[in-house]
């Protein structure tokens, strides 16, 4: 598999499409003659019984690629929103859409007036890595001495396999009773095709007793270092392991990649972790179009996890 020069991140690189859905993947394209304009990969996958077109498995975002053609803003706006409209059209009308735009895709109106609801997201970047120490001194204190307490506790090993994660993950999800979301032979396969290509790092905080503390899962490209996996030992979290590793994954960004993303939650407390490692909030747009069954079950929803109890 060939890599792209013209796509937006590694998640839109043909290898990495092909390790995380390599069945139902679906690019649509838009072109002038010979000319590629602009490019969209989805998938299409069951929700709540019925089909709905999103980004693969894995990807925090995945396109719009459009291509670089220059000239005025006016002119590349108006270029933007023809290659929206094409691909809008590709997709089929009764069919629920559910997608996250690269955070390139910042102009977004075509999206709205083709009847799309557009939901703005945060993810927190760090745009300069080239001076490590800067990037330390703008830690949140209490940040700091979690990663001083770590250190005198575990070793980061950068040897184990992506099973290390998967265990620690379901031991999280077993704890509160509930099913790990993560599909482990996807991510077993997805880690293989990254290993193959350089364009990963699992790095795992392993105590004196062989205990894995915490384990963190980065993928790359020269432009951008994403966090995209972690977890923690829920009996073993006090040891600050976590801050430590994302902190090792930052110092390892900034010998391979030009920024760091931390793949940024909605959620309050995982928010604030991340805001405290210095990095600037980055706003991206998840766009959605559901048809009657998807749109009445998404306005149940939040009773239902109320009801449950689930967070």
């Amino acid at each position: 598999m060939t890599s792209l020069t013209g796509v937006n991140s590694v998640f839109e690189q043909p290898w990495y499409i092909g390790a995380v859905a390599p069945e139902n993947a679906q690019t649509l394209v838009y072109q002038k003659g010979t000319n590629t304009l602009a490019r969209l990969t989805v998938v299409t996958v069951k929700r709540y019984g019925k089909d709905l077109i999103t980004n693969p498995p894995f990807t925090q975002t995945c396109g719009v690629w459009f291509t670089d053609r220059g000239g005025k803003l006016t002119t590349q706006l108006e270029a933007q929103k023809d290659a929206i409209n094409a691909l809008v059209d590709q997709l089929p009308k009764k069919t629920s859409v559910d997608l996250f735009l690269d955070q390139s895709c910042q102009y977004v109106l075509p999206w709205i007036w083709r009847g799309f609801k557009v939901i703005p997201l945060y993810s927190y970047r760090i745009d300069d890595l080239h001076d490590v120490k800067a990037c330390w001194s703008n830690l949140r204190d209490n940040i700091r001495t979690r990663i001083h307490k770590a250190e005198k506790l575990v070793q980061i090993r950068d040897d184990l396999p992506i099973d290390a994660l998967i265990d620690i993950q379901n031991k999280t999800f077993d704890r509160q009773n509930r099913r790990n979301p993560v599909d482990g032979e996807q991510l077993r396969r997805l880690d293989a095709v990254l290993r193959e290509h350089s364009a990963c790092r699992l790095l795992c905080a392993v105590d004196s007793e062989n205990r894995v503390h915490a384990a963190a899962y980065f993928v790359y490209d020269e432009r951008c270092c994403y966090y995209l996996q972690g977890g923690s030992d829920p009996e073993l979290r006090s040891s600050g392991a976590a801050s430590l590793l994302l902190w090792e994954g930052i110092r390892f960004a900034s010998t391979v990649s030009a920024c760091f993303d931390f793949e940024g939650s909605m959620i309050e407390d995982i928010e604030r972790f991340f805001r405290a490692f210095g990095g600037m909030p980055q706003v991206y747009y998840r766009v959605v179009r559901f048809n009657v069954w998807h749109r009445f079950l998404e306005w149940i929803k939040p009773a239902v996890k109320k009801l449950l109890r689930y967070k």
